[in-house]
C-alpha cells in the first residue's frame, strides 16, 4: 500500500500541495528567525574572507553578562549573610532593588542602541528576501520574534546567577515592620500661628500615643515658632518650654557668627590664615596657602570630618596647607579649630567668647556650655534611637558642638537673624556678613558663614549628638522662623522626627504640601509561598523593566520612520540613537542618590523619582511581592501605565512598518546626496596624510556605525567623569578642587584614543579598501605617519582644547599649565602605543570580529577607573611645585620619544599597507626539512 507520504507531491492534489507550502513556510520563518536573531547586533563588517566569526563576538557578549550576573550574586550572597536592623535592611533592600532594575533597564538600552538597525526591515532584507517565494508577513513576524528573543535572552543572560541568588536574599532579609508614611498633606494657604498647635497635636498624635514620644519613654519634644512677629514655645512628652537640650551642630552658627562678630569690630578678617590666630608651634608653615577663616566657617577648608588622637598632634603633623578651591567637605573638626583660634586671638576660651560677643548681648541666658546647677535640673536626659539613656560626651572643641540650649532662646537668636536691624552694636553687621551665600553646599544648598540656604531661600542648620536631635531654619522674606529639639539621637531604626517636623512646620508656614508624621505597616511575605512570590515578582520586574526599554527605542524609531519622509529620517537616525545612547548613560549615572525610604523626605528626590522609570519598577516589585509602601503606589501605576504604553507604541511601529516601510525601502536609497557642496577641509602634511585624513572624518561624519562606536566610548568616559565626580573615595585620595576636572580630562583622553583606534579598524564598507589598493602603492611607514596625524587631530586634539577651555578659565595659570602639558604628552603616547603593528589605512581593512576581544572592555574600564584614579593623585602632587613638574614632563617626553621610535621601527619592517586579516590555515607547516 502506497502511504500519502510516499507519493509524489504533484499526486497529493491541492490539499498535500497546501501541505507542502505549509512545511516550506514554516522553515522559512524558522531559517528567518534563526538568521536575524544571530544579526541582532548588526555586524556587517567582515570580509569575504574573514569567515563569519560571528558567534564568537556573540559568545564574548554573552561570556560578560553572565561575568556581571556572577559579580552581582556574590553580592547577593553577602547580604544575605548580613544581621541587620529591620530598618536597615529595608533600606539596603530597596537600595539593591534600584540598583538591579537601573543596570537592567541600562543594559537593555544599550543592547537596544546597538540593534538599532536590525530590529526593522531594511534595505538588505527587501532586497534579498524580496525575490525570494517569502512572504513579507513571515518576515516580519520572524524580526518581532528575534527581537523579542534577545530582550529575553539579555534579561536572562545578566541575571542568570543574580537572579537564582537576590530573591532567596531579599526573602531572608524581609521583615514586616513599621515605617515611616511620608505622605504630604496639603496647604492651601500659609498656616497662621494661631494654628499651629492643632496642627502639631494632629501631626504628632501617633508619635504621642504610639511612637518614639509615648508615655514612659522619657523622650520630649520642644518647638518654637515665629511668624511676623508673633511667637510661641510648644512641649510635648518629657519637655517642657524651658528644657535645657544639646544643640550638637547648631553650635557651628554660633560660631561663625563670633566670627563675623570679630570681623565687624576689626578684630580679624574672613581671609585672614587660621594659623596666625594659633599659639606658636601649633602649625607648620605650609609652602603654598594656607586655610582660611572663611574657608572652615564654609566648610571649604579641606579637613576631615574628624580626627583620631589628640587634635594637636594632628595639625602638627599634616598642617593647615589650602588646595587653591576646595571643595564643599563637612567638617566638626575644621568649625572646632575655627572656634578655638578665635578664643586664641581673644584670650578667652570657647564658653568666655560665646557669652562676650552673642549670649550676653542678645540676653540668652540658657544658652551655655557648662551649666549651672539651677540649670541642670532642667536638662534632658538624652537617649539614643533604641530608647536607651546616653551619658553626656565631653566634646574636645566645642566650637563644633557643645551648647546647650531652650527653644527660647533660640527661636530670639533666629528673631535676631531675621531682622538684623533690630540688634545693637556691630551684630547687625556681623548678621549681614553671615548671611552672605559664598560657596557651593551639600547637593542643592548656597552656604554662607555656616548657615546653609535652599533655593527658596530658606537659611538652615540641624545638629546630631548620639542623645539629641535638632534643626532650625528662618525665611527672612516670609519673616517666619522655627526651631524643633528632641532629646533622641538618629538612628536607621528610628523615625527621624526632628528634620521630619522641622520641614513639616517650614511647608505649613509657606503654604506648600506638608509631610505626615504617621507611620505605616509594611508586611513581608514569609514562608515557601513567600520565596515563590519573590522569585516571580523579581523575574517579572526585570523582564517589565527590559521590555519598557527595548519597546521605548523600538518606538521612537518606528514612530520616527513613519512619520518623516525616508530621506529625512535617515538624516536623523544616526542622531536619534545617539541621544538615546547619552539618555541611558547620563540617566543611569545622574539620577539622584537613592538611600530607602529616607530619600524621599526630601522634596526635589520625591518629585524626580516620579520621572525615572527605574524608580517606577521599583514600586511595582514592592508591588507585586506584597510589601508595598503608600509612596511606591503611584510609582508602579507609572510602570504599568508605562509600560503599555511603550508595548503599544512598539506594535504600532511593526504594524505601520509592515504596511508601509516596505514600499519607500525600495523606492528610496538609504544614502542621500549631501546639500553643501562648498566645504572644503584643509591641508594636512603631505598629500597621503591630507588624503586619508580627510577620508576618516569624512567617515566619522558621514557613517552612523562607526559614530555609534566611538559615542560608546565616549558615553563611557562620561560615565566614569560623572562617577569620579560624585565618589567619596576618590576625594579621600585626592581631596583637591580639580581632582574631578583632571580625572574627567584624562579619562576622556584615554577613551577617545581608543575608541577613535578602534573605529579605524572597522572598514566604512566591505570593499571600502579598493580606492586605495587601485592608488598609487602606499609603504607602511607613510600609512602609519598618515593615521597617526589622523588620529591625534580626530581623538586628541578636541579633548585637549576642551580640557584647555576648562583648566584655563577655572585653574590658577601655573596648575593649568602643567596639566595641558601632561596631557598632551599623555596622548602622543597613546596614539603611538595604540599605532603599534597598525600598517593599516583607517576605515579600509577589514577585521575578524571575534579578534576585538569585547569581554574584556569591563575589565579595561575597571583598569582605567584605578589607573586614572592613580594618575590624578600623582598628578596633583607633581604640580605642586616647578622642580617636580619639570620633571614629570621631561618623563613623560622621553616616553613619547621612546613610543614614538618603537612605532617607527615596526612600521618599517613591513613596507606594504596591510587591507585584510586572516584566520590562521588550518594545517600548520612546521618546515622541519629546511
Amino acid at each position: 500500500m502506497i502511504t500519502d507520504k510516499a507519493r509524489p507531491i504533484w499526486t497529493q492534489g491541492k490539499a498535500g500541495i497546501d501541505k507542502f507550502v505549509d512545511a516550506a513556510r514554516t522553515s522559512a520563518w524558522a531559517t528567518l528567525y534563526r538568521e536575524f536573531l544571530f544579526r541582532i547586533v548588526d555586524i556587517e563588517v567582515l570580509s569575504s574572507s574573514a569567515l563569519g566569526d560571528a558567534n564568537k563576538l556573540l559568545g564574548q557578549f554573552a561570556a560578560l553578562l553572565l561575568f556581571v550576573s556572577l559579580l552581582f550574586a556574590l553580592s547577593g550572597f553577602l547580604f544575605a549573610g548580613a544581621r541587620m536592623a529591620p530598618a536597615a535592611s529595608l533600606a539596603f533592600t530597596m537600595v539593591s532593588e534600584h540598583f538591579l532594575i537601573a543596570t537592567t533597564m541600562l543594559v537593555v538600552g544599550l543592547f537596544a542602541v546597538l540593534s538599532w538597525d536590525s530590529t526593522f526591515p531594511d534595505r538588505r532584507d527587501v532586497l534579498v528576501l524580496g525575490p525570494l517565494p517569502v512572504r513579507a508577513r513571515t518576515m516580519f513576524l520572524a524580526k518581532v520574534a528575534a527581537a523579542a528573543s534577545a530582550l529575553v535572552l539579555a534579561v536572562a543572560l545578566l541575571h542568570a546567577f543574580a537572579g537564582a541568588i537576590w530573591p532567596l536574599t531579599f526573602h531572608i532579609q524581609a521583615v514586616a515592620q513599621t515605617v515611616p508614611a511620608l505622605t504630604a498633606d496639603p496647604t492651601p494657604a500659609p498656616l497662621p500661628l494661631s494654628q499651629m498647635q492643632g496642627d502639631l497635636d494632629r501631626t504628632l498624635h501617633q508619635q504621642l500615643t504610639s511612637g518614639i514620644l509615648r508615655p514612659g519613654t522619657g523622650s520630649g519634644l520642644a518647638v518654637g515658632i515665629y511668624q511676623k512677629g508673633d511667637r510661641r514655645i510648644f512641649a510635648y512628652g518629657a519637655a517642657k518650654p524651658d528644657s535645657l537640650f544639646e544643640i550638637g551642630s547648631i553650635t557651628k552658627t554660633f560660631t561663625a557668627l563670633m566670627l563675623a562678630q570679630m570681623v565687624a569690630q576689626g578684630q580679624v578678617t574672613l581671609d585672614q590664615p587660621v594659623g596666625a590666630l594659633l599659639p606658636s608651634g601649633l602649625v607648620r608653615h605650609a609652602e603654598g596657602d594656607e586655610i582660611r577663616l572663611v574657608d572652615l566657617a564654609t566648610q571649604h577648608s579641606g579637613l576631615p570630618r574628624g580626627v583620631s588622637g589628640d587634635w594637636q598632634e594632628w595639625l602638627k603633623r599634616h598642617g593647615a596647607g589650602r588646595d587653591p578651591n576646595p571643595p564643599f567637605v563637612y567638617s566638626n573638626f575644621g568649625f572646632g579649630l575655627l572656634g578655638y583660634a578665635l578664643g586664641a586671638r581673644a584670650g578667652l576660651d570657647y564658653a568666655g567668647l560665646l557669652q562676650q560677643q552673642i549670649t550676653g548681648p542678645l540676653g540668652l541666658g540658657d544658652t551655655v556650655i557648662p551649666v549651672s546647677p539651677a540649670q541642670q535640673s532642667r536638662l534632658l536626659q538624652g537617649y539614643d534611637a533604641t530608647g536607651h539613656p546616653v551619658p553626656w560626651d565631653a566634646v574636645g572643641l566645642p566650637g563644633s558642638g557643645a551648647i546647650r540650649s531652650t527653644a527660647a532662646d533660640l527661636l530670639r537668636y533666629l528673631e535676631v537673624n531675621l531682622h538684623p536691624e533690630r540688634a545693637a552694636g556691630s551684630l547687625p553687621q556681623a548678621l549681614a556678613l553671615e548671611h552672605q551665600a559664598r560657596a557651593e553646599g551639600p547637593p542643592g544648598y548656597r552656604i554662607g558663614l555656616a548657615w546653609w540656604l535652599a533655593p527658596d531661600g530658606t537659611w538652615s542648620h540641624g545638629g546630631a549628638m548620639r542623645g539629641f536631635s535638632s534643626h532650625t531654619f528662618f525665611h527672612r522674606e516670609g519673616d517666619y522662623a522655627a526651631v524643633v529639639l528632641l532629646n533622641i539621637g538618629p538612628g536607621l531604626d528610628s523615625l527621624p522626627v526632628a528634620d521630619l517636623l522641622t520641614e513639616h512646620i517650614r511647608q505649613r508656614l509657606s503654604g506648600q504640601p506638608a509631610v505626615s508624621l504617621d507611620t505605616v505597616f509594611v508586611p513581608a511575605a514569609s514562608g515557601f509561598p513567600g520565596l515563590v512570590r519573590w522569585y516571580a515578582a523579581y523575574w517579572f520586574t526585570m523582564l517589565a523593566a527590559g521590555a519598557f526599554m527595548y519597546g521605548f527605542v523600538l518606538g521612537v524609531q518606528g514612530l520616527a520612520a513613519q512619520l518623516l519622509p525616508r530621506r529625512l529620517f535617515l538624516r536623523i537616525s544616526g542622531v536619534l540613537q545617539l541621544a538615546a545612547f547619552c539618555l541611558f548613560v547620563g540617566g543611569y549615572f545622574l539620577q539622584p542618590t537613592f538611600g530607602g525610604f529616607a530619600s524621599f523626605d526630601e522634596s526635589h528626590i520625591r518629585r524626580l523619582v516620579l520621572w525615572v522609570p527605574s524608580y517606577w519598577f521599583l514600586g511595582l516589585m514592592h508591588q507585586l511581592n506584597g510589601s508595598s509602601h503608600p509612596l511606591l503606589a503611584p510609582l508602579a501605576r507609572q510602570a504599568w501605565l508605562g509600560l503599555a504604553a511603550t508595548l503599544a507604541a512598539t506594535g504600532v511601529a511593526y504594524g505601520l512598518s509592515y504596511w508601509r516601510t516596505l514600499r519607500q525601502i525600495v523606492e528610496e536609497p538609504d544614502i542621500a546626496p549631501g546639500r553643501n557642496r562648498s566645504l572644503r577641509l584643509p591641508a594636512f602634511g603631505n598629500q597621503a596624510q591630507t588624503a586619508i585624513f580627510q577620508f576618516s572624518l569624512r567617515t566619522l561624519a558621514r557613517s552612523r556605525q562607526h559614530r555609534m562606536i566611538l559615542a560608546f566610548y565616549l558615553g563611557v568616559g562620561f560615565a566614569l567623569t560623572i562617577f569620579f565626580s560624585k565618589a567619596p573615595a576618590l576625594r579621600e585620595a585626592a581631596p583637591d578642587a580639580y581632582t574631578s576636572l583632571f580625572a574627567a580630562s584624562i579619562t576622556m583622553l584615554v577613551l577617545a584614543v581608543a575608541g577613535t583606534r578602534v573605529v579605524f579598524a572597522i572598514p566604512l564598507e566591505l570593499r571600502a579598501n579598493w580606492v586605495f589598493r587601485i592608488a598609487a602603492r602606499r609603504s607602511g611607514p607613510t600609512a602609519v605617519a598618515a593615521a597617526r596625524l589622523a588620529l591625534l587631530l580626530v581623538s586628541v586634539f578636541p579633548v585637549w582644547l576642551i580640557s584647555a577651555t576648562f583648566c584655563l578659565r577655572l585653574m590658577p595659570w601655573r596648575e593649568a599649565a602643567g596639566h595641558l602639558a601632561l596631557l598632551a604628552l599623555l596622548g602622543l603616547i597613546l596614539v603611538e602605543v595604540c599605532l603599534r603593528g597598525f600598517r593599516k589605512i583607517p576605515f579600509t581593512c577589514s577585521y575578524l570580529p571575534g579578534k576585538s576581544q569585547v569581554n574584556m572592555v569591563f575589565l579595561y574600564v575597571l583598569g582605567c577607573f584605578y589607573g586614572v584614579m592613580f594618575a590624578v593623585k600623582y598628578e596633583q602632587q607633581a604640580l605642586s611645585n616647578s622642580h617636580t613638574t619639570a620633571t614629570v614632563l621631561a618623563l613623560f617626553a622621553a616616553g613619547g620619544a621612546l613610543a614614538h621610535w618603537i612605532t617607527a621601527a615596526a612600521s618599517s619592517a613591513g613596507e606594504d599597507v596591510q587591507f585584510e586579516e586572516f584566520m590562521p590555515p588550518p594545517v600548520m607547516e612546521l618546515g622541519l626539512g629546511k
